[in-house]
């Protein structure tokens, strides 16, 4: 927590002493924006770091950032750009990917389903979509139940193939039971106007009634599932 007190100290000396006081000890509308752009700059720089620990640091940062409110664009597009690394953008080291940290990639789709907004969604579709760790996986798909966000049942038809890709051969409980909160979520809101549509939403209940029938799942993961199908039934009606 050192290095978080000191990229705070970093950002408000940037401040001239008077906006640091201001009248009344408040900011002004230009400081404050002045005070924010600073600190998604040293977001950034950290971001970009080659090392683990940088990005880290940069995820603590956001982290208080979205604590305190602050949900805006470019937090979004630095936590897409970190749930990216080591996927679709790879930096290599004597023929090894260099950047591939799933811990961190958690943590950036986490954040992304605290952002909330449907560009957040867009990100974490993205970030999954190209993602070859379960866990994260997985924690895109609690993000994206939290989010609810379903236009054009866009989130939907990700979260059915991620799923069949992952679970197929060797189910994952874990990411069973966030596939059946994200169906829980997204289902009910889910348009069924176009065939494509409907071709989603069908596959999402096919899926679910696999998970019931399925013996390699754990007993509280197939209760979910029929929990899950007979509330969608119910919000349905």
């Amino acid at each position: 927590m050192k290095k978080m007190f000191f990229l705070a100290a970093a950002v408000w000396s940037v401040l001239p002493a008077a906006a640091q006081q201001g009248q009344g000890g408040e900011l002004s509308v230009e400081d404050y924006y002045l005070k924010e752009s600073v600190q998604i700059e040293i977001i950034r720089e950290q971001a970009a770091s080659e090392d683990r620990e940088g990005k880290l640091l940069a995820l603590d940062y956001i982290r208080d950032s979205l604590e305190n409110g602050d949900k805006n664009d470019d937090i979004r597009r630095v936590l897409e750009d970190i749930g990216l690394e080591g996927t679709v953008n790879k930096t290599r080291s004597e023929g090894r990917v260099a950047n591939n940290f799933a811990d961190v990639r958690m943590r950036a789709v986490a954040y992304l389903g605290d952002v909330g907004t449907k560009a957040a969604a867009d990100s974490i579709v993205k970030i999954i979509r190209a993602e070859d760790e379960p866990a994260v996986v997985t924690e895109g798909f609690r993000a994206l139940a939290k989010i609810g966000s379903n236009e054009g049942g866009k989130a939907m038809d990700t979260i059915n193939w991620m799923f069949n890709q992952f679970n197929t051969v060797n189910p994952d409980n874990r990411l069973a039971f966030s596939y059946l909160d994200a169906l829980d979520s997204l289902l009910p809101k889910m348009p069924r106007n176009t065939a494509d549509e409907k071709r989603i939403y069908n596959d999402a209940l096919d899926k679910i009634r696999s998970i019931i029938n399925n013996y390699k799942y754990i007993t509280p993961v197939r209760a979910k599932a029929k929990s899950v199908l007979t509330s969608i039934s119910t919000k349905g009606k």
